[in-house]
């Protein structure tokens, strides 16, 4: 989660003046029209054209409205294959495993090779019979930036649909989904974007999104929801991907991360962003922890996992001690990990203050006291 911006507080208090001195008004002053504010704030960030981008509440949400997308379809082109990783992450593939049970699709999960992830089985696993290819840009455990650029390219090829999960991408590197040629492209503003919860985004690229019709759907999606219409007819922007009543409290906080991030620019948030991994690299090899994260720059996003021992325990010992790291459960016959991950608030002195601290935590046994304790996370 992104560190709080000194701007969300001034956001918040404006939600709450507007509230109190409007009520219900406060829906012609600002609201109604916020999420289109946002979502163009977020098109800016991530080479969108401005009206192609939707806010929404979390990730989930927004691919189960991209796969809604093909409910009606998939019968008569004979495409219900969906093809995955095994590195993604785990809600899209709940989500796609269960609208397929549901319309009788058929869900492909590819597995990695190893750490070093290959693309090759999973641009062999897209064919004619394709209708999404859903994977993630940056892959969430080791921050492995996949070459999403080939796999658009493929199921183009093929005739299928490019669902992409960006949470990890925009704000920790640089996006262009023009240039990427994504068909649909999920983000979050909660993690490098700085933007709190609540603050999920689809992009539909243009072409797609004026034949698209979702069946995750609601009321705002509608052309003049409030003529209250038993009737659909889908609005022809942005809005048509929305469904409900909007979490307008969580678009104030959002605007106050995107703003920050604008201003700093993503070129020189990439540029710090790859100076301090490649320090917390170095510190963890120095120690023999083993690597999951790419040492080469133009693989590696925003974060550095590595497998340490007693991990769980070790990051409860340094929250104790006001450092704040992540924990991941390792895979099947594998060692929990740490996942660190720096921002542009970070500084090369914390990396070197983390590690002392680990050194202090394991060579004394002080994460002893914490091997019992049953936590969230476990």
């Amino acid at each position: 989660m992104g560190a709080v911006p000194r701007g969300a507080l001034a956001e918040l208090r404006a939600f709450y003046e507007l509230w109190k001195s409007e009520g219900v008004t406060a829906w012609e002053k600002t609201w109604w029209n916020l999420g289109e504010e946002v979502g163009d704030l977020v098109a800016g960030i991530i080479g969108a054209r401005p009206g192609t981008v939707t806010m929404m509440t979390n990730a989930t949400q927004a691919h189960w409205t991209a796969l809604s997308t093909r409910f009606r379809t998939e019968a008569r082109s004979g495409r219900t294959k969906i093809v995955l990783s095994d590195q993604d992450f785990p809600s899209m593939i709940y989500a796609v495993r269960e609208i397929s049970r549901a319309l009788g699709w058929k869900s492909v999960i590819v597995p990695s090779r190893g750490e070093a992830f290959d693309p090759g089985p999973l641009l062999e696993a897209i064919d004619d019979r394709t209708l999404f290819v859903a994977t993630s840009h940056v892959h969430f455990k080791t921050a492995f930036i996949q070459d999403i650029r080939a796999v658009c390219r493929q199921a183009r090829r093929k005739g299928a649909l490019s669902l992409i999960d960006g949470y990890h991408a925009p704000g920790a590197i640089p996006v262009d989904v023009r240039e990427l040629g994504a068909d649909f492209y999920v983000g979050g503003c909660l993690k490098w974007l700085c933007g709190g919860p609540g603050t999920a985004f689809l992009y539909v690229r243009p072409g797609i999104a004026r034949r698209s019709r979702p069946a995750l759907t609601g009321w705002t999606a509608h052309r003049h929801p409030f003529h209250f219409d038993l009737g659909m007819t889908f609005a022809g922007d942005s809005r048509r991907f929305q469904s409900g009543t909007p979490a307008v409290p969580c678009l104030y906080t959002a605007r106050a991360g995107l703003a920050m991030i604008k201003s700093i620019g993503l070129e020189q948030i990439r540029k710090k962003s790859l100076k301090l991994t490649t320090r917390i690299l170095r510190r963890a090899g120095e120690r023999g922890y083993r690597l999951l994260t790419p040492g080469e720059d133009r693989r590696r996003a925003g974060h550095v996992a590595f497998h340490v021992p007693h991990a769980l325990a070790v990051k409860l010992a340094l929250e104790v001690r006001g450092v704040k790291t992540d924990y991941r459960r390792g895979g099947p016959g594998e060692p929990d990990l740490m996942r660190i991950g720096p921002h542009f608030y970070n500084s090369e002195d914390e990396i070197e203050r983390l590690f002392r601290e680990m050194d202090d935590i394991l060579r004394r046994g002080l994460y002893k006291d914490f091997l019992r304790i049953r936590v969230l996370v476990t």
